[in-house]
């Protein structure tokens, strides 16, 4: 169950069905690397978490060193379902927290996967604290430690929770790529106009290189409302990929207790794997380094 999966050709788009084809704008193309991105969105429940795993997962596959933030502050989903490799100790294991106190190196609180190549940087309840009394140059502190790794990732993605506080701020600021995973529901398009507020002055203020990379429409079923939604994104963000993902049992099932296997360990042959195999493939070259 934990051999390393041989990767598949990148897939092309052609393996999804019509009626979810990605909308590409001109001139879009794959971020060399290294890269990041942050999953976003200002409520719960939209696919942040499933997207930033299982394009995590993806990426890795690809041959990619790739590293995920856990930033979500309410026992997020990231920790949960990738299941650190943590020697046995009292008490929290060094985390997000650590490093945002100063108390812990980036090195400090970065932990090796079951997935090859794959590594996160945990976070638990008392990660609140951030919010509540965040330290100095708080939204400069996932770019600072970034950049201070000891041994660089090739992608970085960044897993935030749905308060738009600091440690979401943080989270833009140190990896500016955004992706925005959103339901076709009226709550989640609502919640998109305070997220679009937030990124606006997070870019005027704090991050002039922020940009939205993708927006995703998660868990979509083949319906007129998906497909006014999906035309709708591709008006408002009119340089983003726009694309959906389809609704699946197993990506649900893969991250429950008693499971928590990756997607492409628990359920190798899902639909919903050409999606995301077709989201790391548009988002990063894995051939291609900055210059």
């Amino acid at each position: 169950m934990n051999a390393t999966p041989t990767a598949a050709p990148p897939p092309t788009g052609d393996e999804l069905p019509p009626w979810l084809r990605p909308r590409v704008p001109a001139g879009f193309k794959p971020l060399a690397t290294p890269a990041r991105f942050c999953c976003i969105m200002q409520k719960g429940g939209s696919g942040k978490s499933t997207t930033a795993v299982c394009l995590a997962c993806e990426l890795a596959l690809m041959g990619l060193r790739v590293r995920v933030w856990d930033v979500d502050a309410q026992l997020g989903g990231t920790t949960h379902w990738l299941a650190p490799k943590i020697g046995e100790g009292a008490g929290e294991p060094a985390n997000l927290l650590h490093l945002f106190n100063g108390e812990a190196s980036p090195d400090e609180v970065t932990y090796p996967t079951q997935v090859p190549n794959l590594y996160v940087v945990p976070s638990y309840t008392s990660l609140k604290q951030v919010e509540i009394q965040p330290p100095p140059g708080a939204e400069q502190v996932i770019d600072w430690a970034i950049e201070h790794t000891a041994e660089p990732f090739d992608v970085e993605i960044t897993d935030c929770g749905p308060a738009l506080g600091q440690l979401s701020v943080a989270a833009l600021v140190g990896t500016p790529n955004v992706i925005i995973p959103l339901k076709v529901s009226g709550f989640d398009l609502n919640a998109l106009t305070e997220l679009n507020r937030t990124l606006r002055l997070t870019k005027q203020r704090l991050a002039p290189d922020l940009k939205i990379s993708a927006v995703l429409l998660s868990e979509v079923l083949r319906s007129n409302l998906t497909r006014d939604v999906f035309d709708a994104m591709c008006a408002d963000f009119p340089d983003s990929l726009v694309m959906g993902i389809r609704q699946s049992v197993k990506a649900r099932e893969a991250s429950l207790d008693g499971i928590r296997l990756p997607l492409h360990e628990y359920a190798p042959d899902a639909t919903v794997r050409h999606d995301f195999r077709y989201l790391a493939a548009a988002l990063v070259d894995a051939e291609r380094k900055a210059a």
